[in-house]
């Protein structure tokens, strides 16, 4: 018996590939939304973390993680003079008045706090919740025995958010006489914060645009 061997024609090599082109761009916009939609739930879950620390902080040492080393490292709930206004994550890319689509641009311009780099009134996540160095030392830590005891770390990192930019905190709103919300933002896939620093405790926090919010209180 005599077997042929026969390769492709040409005609049956271009089919093949108009196949393999039409499924490739029918299935490239589902990845594509796959990628999208795993990053803004890492997103999420992120802010969701930060914020929880942040509240096991308070139900710990009786305040708001916004002590600044040359401040009295005893419980006071209210925020003093030289306390901070933001804290934001180590890693990632600064927050600027020309990301921060927000009214007065509330997170980087004083229009509610400030957050972008160089400014004196923020503070590091990691120097408040895991490392328990206010303001980058150690001098007037949060104390670590009695009732209002810190009792961190609270948590094991702060990464930058899944489109390398950094995590804040409008932590200076949990002054109790502020009447302001506190929550962690992620400007999303945009790389804009679009939420303002600025809304009421008393109402819906309601992110603006593609952020990415976790409410703290």
């Amino acid at each position: 018996m005599r077997v042929t061997n026969r390769g492709f024609t040409l005609l049956e090599v271009v089919v093949v590939l108009a196949v393999t082109a039409a499924l490739v761009a029918a299935l490239a916009p589902l990845a594509f939304r796959y990628l999208d939609d795993a990053k803004k739930t890492q997103a999420q879950n992120d802010a969701n973390q930060i914020a929880q620390a942040i509240g096991q902080f308070f139900k710990d040492v009786g305040r708001a993680p916004y002590k600044n080393n040359t401040t009295t490292p005893i419980k006071i709930q209210a925020k003093e003079s030289g306390d901070f206004d933001c804290l934001y994550g180590s890693n990632g890319n600064e927050w600027t008045t020309a990301t921060d689509a927000t009214g007065s641009a509330s997170w980087t311009s004083g229009g509610g706090i400030q957050c972008q780099s160089g400014s004196a009134t923020r503070d590091t996540i990691e120097d408040q919740l895991i490392l328990n160095t206010p303001g980058g030392s150690g001098t007037k830590a949060y104390t670590t025995s009695g009732i209002s005891a810190w009792e961190g770390p609270y948590l094991p990192s702060v990464p930058a958010d899944p489109w390398g930019n950094k995590y804040l905190v409008n932590i200076g709103k949990a002054d109790p006489n502020a009447g302001k919300a506190v929550w962690v933002i992620s400007g999303g896939p945009n790389g804009s914060l679009e939420t303002s620093a600025n809304a009421a405790a008393n109402g819906t926090l309601t992110p603006v645009g593609d952020d990415i919010v976790a409410r703290v209180k």
